[in-house]
């Protein structure tokens, strides 16, 4: 386990997260409000006394706020910046009233709600596609290559050679997309279908629960099929790679090192950390054929959970075979990959409402702060998909239909587009008030849970 980052870099990787997707969570409402006409009063990051701001010549005033935890763009005729409306007697002109947002037709007004989560949405998108456009997309079949110890996939009957097809009917497309189908549903039995020599064979099998713990020593309790998948195909090369100047070619299958059979890359570690700068002979298999090739290893360092260093061996490969895709079809795996993402979080809340998770789980500002921190250390793409992590998770807890957030005002105007009506003001009001306040319970709440979590008080 390595050390945590100290509490400056915490605090600024929080601020670097937060305040951005903050920007472009209110731009996109500030955005699409301006598109339609309606003039914006204030435009905070943060809520409670400003700290900085100036007033544009619209007369907006932008500003930074004390509590660094949201943000909001106040319309006009919003009596308050959780956008309920003004009084019918606000003292406005004709002129005035019509660059309200409670003045807009209701499918403007909705346009401009729906406006800010779905810019998180889209951030989040664009850095997946962004993603997959420069490193291409890793494919891997979903082929039983092996098993781990008391594997509960072996002792259901699944076999070495088995391809895994379905999860509870979910089409598994490539070994990747077996684990998002597991690690969230410890201990809970699910129908595998694989195909076993042209025929389909499903077979029930109860997920093991596992405790993982990171570099960082966070731990979480995970589901493990107990499989190993992902084979011994070479799909890149770190810097320097030893297998590269040797001769090894990506696309390439280890099938064996200096004798010993390969089944999956887990295996290549394993037979080549003890031996840094000994020369191994790798069986490859290469358009049908099987040859040997001399590999001087190479030598690295890794930090052990206690924090000391150990000289290893290492090759510079990478596993996996990957694809290129363009731009299109970058942009709809990025849509894909948020979606997932979506579905996860709801996966999280159900467990959690029917107990099959602790409410200790869920995490509010000081363990974003801690992630975000966490992330930074770990390099540029790290933290890039923590982001990405976030503004989905962003996106997610506003659609929520609880008055005072933007799910809120949007059930109000499904509301009203059945009723041809809108609500009534007083209704409303207090509507907004009573979720405003259990959005602040829930705040109180998982900043406690935060609390607990921490080494000072036991966590």
């Amino acid at each position: 386990m390595t050390g945590s980052p100290s509490l400056l870099i915490t605090i600024f990787a929080f601020l670097l997260v937060l305040g951005p997707l903050v920007l472009i969570h209110e731009l996109g409402h500030y955005l699409v409000g301006r598109l339609f006409g309606v003039k914006a009063d204030a435009f905070s990051i943060g809520f409670g006394k400003e700290l900085v701001g100036w007033t544009d010549r619209r007369g907006t005033r932008w500003k930074l706020s004390a509590l660094p935890l949201g943000g909001y763009v106040q319309f006009a005729g919003d009596m308050n910046p959780a956008s309920a409306p003004s009084a019918a007697d606000d003292g406005l002109t004709p002129q005035e009233r019509a660059q309200t947002f409670h003045a807009k037709p209701l499918w403007q007004r909705a346009l401009i709600v729906l406006a800010g989560p779905m810019t998180n949405l889209l951030l989040c998108v664009a850095i997946f596609a962004a993603f997959y456009g420069v490193y291409g997309r890793v494919v891997a079949d979903a082929e039983i290559s092996g098993f781990s110890a008391n594997s509960p996939a072996q002792k259901a009957g699944l076999q070495i050679g088995d391809r895994i097809r379905a999860i509870d009917g979910e089409k598994i497309t490539g070994a990747f997309d077996v684990s998002g189908h597991t690690i969230y549903f410890p201990g809970k039995t699910l129908s595998v279908a694989v195909d076993r020599d042209g025929r389909t064979v499903v077979l029930p099998v109860t997920l093991a629960s596992r405790e993982l713990s990171d570099r960082f020593g966070n731990k979480a309790k995970v589901g493990d099929l107990g499989v190993e998948m992902v084979p011994a195909v070479v799909g890149g090369f770190a810097g320097g790679s030893p297998a590269e100047k040797a001769g090894i070619e990506i696309g390439d299958r280890i099938v064996a090192v200096s004798g010993v059979p390969v089944t999956g890359f887990d295996d290549i570690p394993r037979l080549i950390r003890p031996n840094p700068g000994r020369v191994v002979d790798l069986q490859v298999q290469r358009n049908g054929q099987v040859r040997t090739i001399p590999v001087r290893i190479g030598q690295g360092t890794i930090t052990d959970e206690q924090g000391r260093t150990q000289k290893v061996g290492q090759i510079g490969v990478r596993n996996g075979r990957f694809e290129q895709v363009g731009p299109v079809r970058a942009i709809g795996l990025g849509f894909d990959e948020s979606f997932k993402a979506m579905g996860t979080i709801v996966t999280g809340i159900k467990q959690i409402v029917v107990g099959d998770r602790s409410v200790k789980e869920l995490g509010g500002p000081i363990k974003i702060a801690k992630y975000s921190g966490e992330a930074f250390s770990m390099g540029w793409e790290a933290f890039v998909g923590f982001v990405a992590m976030i503004s989905i998770n962003l996106a997610f807890i506003n659609l929520l239909p609880i008055p005072g957030l933007d799910g809120g005002h949007l059930a109000f105007y499904a509301a009203e587009f059945v009723r041809r009506k809108p609500l009534g003001v007083r209704s409303q009001e207090w509507a907004v008030r009573t979720g405003v306040l259990l959005v602040l319970a829930l705040m109180v709440f998982v900043t406690l849970n935060d609390l607990a979590s921490l080494p000072l008080f036991g966590g």
